[in-house]
């Protein structure tokens, strides 16, 4: 059992009153986990903070309270209680969840991936091809948290730094050999992963997302950014056909691999083949050329593929090895994942839900039709209204036909997300090329009654996503589900 005191050695700490000496038995942020011998993070979150608790979780038997400078001390503070003013909650919260769990990231080799796209992808690689090579592994990420066996759902992409180290503590007991983890820009600026140490940083490309958080892209950056420049990575993987990848790889210190196909590269690829099938190409990298088969459907995975190649790598895993881990993952959920009924024409479900990345999508479909190509999609509420006519645009561009609906509209009106995305669809597209149809099931009904042979319809923005936010609730809705019920339902129809 560690003491306050010994927890606090690397926090900057500016006031401290009571008795630093007690004995600690745990670390919580939320004051309804707190027990007898806690110590009570209070962190300022997004609709409260955590100030207002102090005295809920000393009430119940923390004897430690770390404090944000401003905040004022509590009166109860006695011979067996501490308190301490810190220059950074946040902070404080993730060194002393570290050194509580005993700085469990030191035993792991942890890969970071962060970038717009692609890292939910890249994990899944990685987790495939180190399994490939005999090593047991961990992933946290936007789907869910998972190794060993044990699978838990995500409730943020990268979770808060007592929730992180403590999944570390129990990756690293379990003898897990490396961790695969989707860095978020949110975790960066809130420094979730702070005092984390990393084997690898990923980076694979910046598009404008998240502006209602970071207000611009350069901030956006910027946080991205800090992953290389402001943690003691060992090697760094970056994506150099990305404007914002180059200046990072100018910039970081870490010994960097480089992957592309259009810019000069370490790991590149060539003789690129896309099909209905997957992705044949071939990547040559420092360790030799390698044919690369893979059943990831379009052109922007290639991209995926070759991150993943270059941070096995940089972990010490052979060619072959990467090329049978790469074989073996036939699909990743809710991205461009196929939805197979035995229907004659195409479904396919992503998660995009930014312009960039259902440019992608809808481009990856454009090259494997010749036929008509459908788009289901919507923009989340509450969050960058920015990207929304963006979205349209990209539509009504590759889209023969669009139905614009509903996707997570939180507390905005769905009709008046659905019009700020019709503003621009409407300036490549006549009338008769789309409809809104705000309902999201009759809205991807339509999209399947209306596919003939060789069609491809792609519902694109909730992926993986089993709910819809509305008002505050959150209902059942799972586009594969869905899509699946519709398309037997149309079958039978037909049979």
């Amino acid at each position: 059992m560690a003491k306050l005191r010994q927890l606090l050695k690397e926090v900057e700490m500016t006031e401290n009153v009571g008795n630093l000496d007690v004995n600690i038995s745990g670390i919580e942020y939320n004051s309804q986990n707190v027990n007898k011998g806690s110590v009570f993070v209070a962190i300022k979150g997004f609709q409260r903070d955590g100030a207002e608790f102090i005295e809920e979780a000393l009430e119940k038997g923390a004897v430690g309270v770390v404090l944000q400078e401003g905040t004022a001390m509590p009166n109860r503070i006695g011979d067996k209680t501490g308190a301490v003013v810190v220059k950074d909650s946040r902070k404080a919260l993730a060194s002393l969840s570290a050194d509580f769990f005993g700085h469990p990231s030191r035993e792991l080799d942890i890969v970071g991936i962060t970038g717009t796209n692609g890292k939910t992808t890249i994990a899944y690689l990685l987790e495939s091809i180190l399994q490939s090579a005999g090593k047991k592994t961990g992933v946290i990420g936007t789907i869910n948290y998972r190794f060993g066996g044990k699978v838990k759902p995500a409730m943020q992409t990268t979770p808060e730094s007592l929730d992180l180290q403590k999944m570390f503590r129990e990756m690293a007991d379990n003898k897990v050999d490396n961790c695969f983890l989707e860095v978020s820009s949110h975790s960066l600026m809130l420094d979730r992963v702070y005092n984390t140490d990393f084997s690898v940083g990923v980076f694979t490309n910046l598009t404008q997302d998240h502006l209602d958080f970071h207000h611009t892209e350069e901030d956006y950056f910027k946080a991205k950014e800090k992953l290389f420049l402001e943690y003691k990575l060992k090697k760094a993987v970056v994506n150099v056909d990305d404007p914002y990848g180059k200046i990072i790889s100018k910039k970081t210190s870490a010994e960097t691999i480089t992957i592309g196909i259009i810019e000069k590269s370490d790991v590149h690829a060539r003789n690129i083949e896309t099909s209905i099938k997957g992705i044949q190409f071939t990547a040559k990298t420092p360790q030799g050329e390698v044919q690369i088969v893979s059943g990831l459907l379009g052109r922007h995975n290639v991209y995926n593929i070759l991150c993943a190649i270059a941070t096995a790598i940089a972990l010490g895993v052979s060619l072959e090895e990467i090329k049978r881990g790469i074989g073996d993952l036939q699909n990743v959920p809710g991205r461009l994942e196929k939805i197979d009924e035995g229907q004659d024409f195409t479904v396919v479900v992503d998660y995009a839900h930014t312009d960039d990345a259902l440019k992608n999508v809808l481009k990856a479909a454009r090259e494997l039709t010749d036929k008509s190509l459908i788009s289901v999609f919507g923009c989340g509420g509450n969050r960058d209204r920015g990207k929304r006519p963006k979205m349209g645009k990209i539509a009504g561009e590759y889209s023969d036909y669009t139905i614009i609906t509903s996707d997570n509209p939180r507390n905005e009106e769905p009709a008046s997300i659905a019009s700020e995305i019709e503003q621009g669809i409407k300036k490549v597209a006549g009338s008769e090329k789309y409809s809104l149809i705000l309902d999201r099931k009759k809205a991807i009904r339509q999209a399947i009654d209306m596919a003939e042979k060789e069609d491809f319809v792609v519902i694109a923005g909730k992926g993986h996503e089993n709910y819809q936010l509305s008002k505050n609730l959150r209902i059942h809705f799972d586009d594969c589900e869905t899509a699946r019920e519709l398309i037997n339902e149309k079958l039978s129809m037909i049979n």
